[in-house]
């Protein structure tokens, strides 16, 4: 007997992949997921019908934009004009029941206060898909709403509840929001008195929906059977044959080879006295040496323990040398190349999901099984992607500048040196063979500085110049403008950024060493990455946001930050907890859990996705901050680096739905790259793990640049937002990096 099937139409929503896992879970269905713009079907209505043909029932998924708008909805706006002989039951979830509303006779009109990452008590009617269903709590994510009637007001009073208008005979109300006194009354329900149509405005799919809310996909599939059944629909047989499958524009992977590494073992030697400061353990190993210019990925420390214990636990000392491979990609000029010796080995023609690719078997043939279990890193790859190539994996067009810098660098690490700052264990390690001598004198160093228990507390004296900066009218305009499209159902949240360029005339390792040691943060990273003509990068960073990491066995956990409160006097942890259980706050949370929910559902191995961690408030430094965490595991044979692909940018950086915001913030930005602000720093171990954060509270600069670095800062603008407030938020992100270096 041939397995029932969802057939999924998605309008470019970043919360698709959660309602397809929610609908596989409730119901022992099979789920397909087509576009609204799917050329197969836009321009040739008789090939969707007959495809549709083949499907037990619809979800008309949600979207931004207006449902009167043609190319927001696509072929949702086929479903309500069925003719009888194709005709299957259809629910519309937010855009996908305001099309519905407004098939029937609707009017879809501006909510007077948006209701973006809302949670409200729904009243419902008890029948048809609220059968039997207890208290509702459910996210909204609208700024529009249907009127049954056209009301005079911008408030719309419905004279009976449950009874179809005048207007819209067609459409019986199911349920309601009555809670929202600006709003007045927010229809949430509807279902057609004839045909076989449902649609409710909230998301059933959200993480703070309740199991009431969620129930709802149980109830309409048993609307769904009795309809079928009182019909005798019967569902088409699936010809693979003689269904075209949607074109991938996407070229054949470029044929770059690569030699395997000869070595399968990872040389390990361990130090548990004193742990050394990470700092002054480098100048030690230069001095000796033993190290040319390291990379760091550093858990910054307070009063000698880890400022998060949690995901600031080891700090990664990587030793590369002239000879060690890079991998390199420019979205300006769609190039991969491969770096070795110094030289330009390799050069192809590529996209990011190639090069993903790339990395991925890159990966695969050096993958190592029995390295030290305590740590994090035994040897592998060590960079940064920007924000311009995670534009790329969602199909934004990148912003460009110019240039052809790299977005996209990595470098192969053999030797390292891993610090367990809970453990108090130093790794000294080595991929290669016949390395004893090296690992020895690292060994003796490591144990030699662990000894002396410097401070590392930076020996120059850095002084950083603010240069230019966003001006504050124009900023404030910029908040504005994202509310404005926030208002037109174009997006739920906007991560509005700005950067301002630093003059600090100090080489980039003293630049870190103050960083480090005045703002401590759990994801510090120091990078010095130079090509084969001399020219380089330098970044010195310390970000509290861990953006994905993953396990050897394939657990993916994601922990984005959304809501900052300044440390200052009278500003307790009681008082932040307090000022971020704000709706606003707990809002911009809310959507980014959301959106990363969808983002790891959509991954293949990734069978459910967990939330161990709901809105927590976290101490640093200088901020308190509202953190979540999100995990899934990816089974085998697939791979977690597939996670790290499908979820770039970073959600926290972007706002939701993904690609539709960051197509209004390329244009509210003026065009201007993010670059490395916004992208993510992290590692691919041989191990088969990974750790990447988002860059932020972050300066960097190319060679070229001279002594001018930048440093980015933003903050996710909602309706609920205040432009002076947003302008503080940027100014106390810019200083925490900008004071640190003064």
């Amino acid at each position: 007997m041939q397995r029932q099937r969802i057939l999924f139409i998605d309008a470019y929503d970043s919360f698709s992949n959660s309602i397809i896992a929610l609908v596989q879970a409730e119901l022992s269905v099979t789920v397909e997921s087509i576009r609204i713009d799917d050329p197969r079907f836009v321009l040739n209505d008789g090939a969707f019908f007959s495809y549709l043909d083949g499907f037990d029932a619809v979800v008309a998924g949600p979207g931004p934009g207006h449902p009167a708008n043609a190319e927001d909805v696509g072929l949702i706006g086929k479903l309500w004009s069925l003719p009888d002989e194709h005709l299957l039951p259809v629910l519309g979830i937010c855009l996908g029941f305001q099309s519905l509303c407004s098939a029937f006779g609707g009017h879809v009109a501006r909510l007077r206060e948006p209701r973006h990452g809302i949670m409200a008590m729904v009243t419902h009617s008890k029948k048809g898909i609220f059968s039997g269903a207890g208290k509702v709590i459910a996210t909204q994510y609208h700024s529009l709403h249907v009127q049954l009637e056209k009301g005079e007001g911008e408030v719309w009073e419905p004279t009976e509840l449950w009874k179809p208008s005048q207007q819209c005979p067609d459409l019986v109300p199911l349920a309601w929001d009555l809670m929202s006194v600006k709003n007045g009354p927010i229809l949430m329900g509807v279902q057609h008195s004839e045909k076989p149509f449902w649609g409710v405005q909230y998301h059933p799919e959200s993480i703070c929906t309740n199991n009431e809310g969620q129930r709802l996909i149980l109830k309409w599939w048993e609307e769904v059977s009795s309809w079928s059944a009182k019909q005798g629909r019967v569902v088409s047989e699936v010809d693979e044959d003689r269904v075209d499958t949607p074109t991938d524009d996407a070229k054949d992977m470029p044929n770059i080879k690569v030699a395997d590494s000869a070595a399968k073992n990872v040389h390990c030697s361990t130090v548990d006295d004193v742990l050394p400061d990470v700092a002054d353990l480098v100048e030690v190993l230069k001095e000796c040496s033993l190290s040319a210019e390291p990379l760091i990925l550093e858990s910054g420390s307070r009063n000698g323990k880890p400022v998060n214990p949690e995901t600031g636990r080891f700090s990664i000392i990587g030793l590369p040398e002239a000879s060690s491979m890079h991998i390199r990609y420019s979205t300006a000029r769609s190039s991969l190349q491969v770096v070795e010796d110094g030289v330009v080995s390799v050069e192809k023609q590529a996209d990011i999901r190639q090069v993903f690719s790339f990395i991925d078997d890159y990966m695969r043939s050096r993958k190592v099984i029995n390295g030290p279990v305590g740590s994090s890193f035994w040897g592998g790859l060590v960079g940064f992607i920007s924000y311009e190539a995670g534009l790329e994996s969602i199909d934004v067009p990148p912003s460009v500048d110019g240039s052809d810098r790299p977005d996209l660098w990595f470098v192969f690490v053999e030797r390292s040196v891993v610090l367990d700052h809970v453990d108090g264990v130093a790794y000294v390690q080595s991929l290669r063979d016949g390395d004893g001598e090296w690992m020895s004198s690292v060994k003796a160093a490591v144990a030699r500085c662990g000894e002396k228990a410097e401070s590392g507390v930076s020996k120059v004296k850095v002084s950083a110049e603010l240069l230019e900066g966003p001006d504050m009218e124009e900023y404030c305009s910029k908040v504005r403008r994202c509310q404005a499209e926030l208002r037109a159902g174009e997006s739920y949240e906007l991560c509005l950024t700005d950067q301002s360029r630093l003059n600090i005339e100090a080489d980039a390792w003293s630049i870190y060493r103050q960083l480090r040691s005045r703002n401590p943060a759990p994801f510090g990273a120091y990078l010095r990455l130079q090509d084969g003509d001399g020219a380089g990068f330098s970044v010195a960073g310390s970000s509290p946001e861990r953006f994905l990491s993953w396990s050897r066995s394939g657990t993916c956990q994601f922990r984005p930050i959304k809501g900052t409160v300044k440390k200052g006097p009278g500003v307790t942890r009681a008082k932040a907890e307090e000022v971020l259980g704000s709706a606003k706050e707990r809002a911009e949370n809310l959507m980014i859990v959301d959106l990363i929910r969808h983002d790891l559902a959509g991954v293949e191995g990734v069978d459910e996705v967990r939330v161990p961690k709901l809105m927590t408030v976290e101490e640093y430094e200088t901020v308190f901050q509202l953190t979540s965490v999100i995990e899934g595991d990816v089974r085998a044979p697939a791979s977690p680096i597939a996670a790290l692909a499908a979820s770039l940018p970073p959600g926290s950086m972007t706002g939701a739905p993904k690609k539709r915001s960051c197509e209004i913030l390329k244009e509210i930005e003026a065009g201007k790259p993010r670059g490395l602000y916004s992208g993510v720093i992290g590692y691919f171990d041989v191990g088969g793990g990974g750790d990447f954060s988002v860059v932020i509270r972050t300066a960097f600069k190319w060679d070229d640049d001279g002594d001018r670095w930048r440093v980015g800062a933003g903050g996710a603008i909602t309706a609920l937002s205040e432009a002076d407030a947003e302008w503080e938020e940027m100014v106390t992100k810019r200083e925490s990096v900008l004071k640190s270096l003064s």
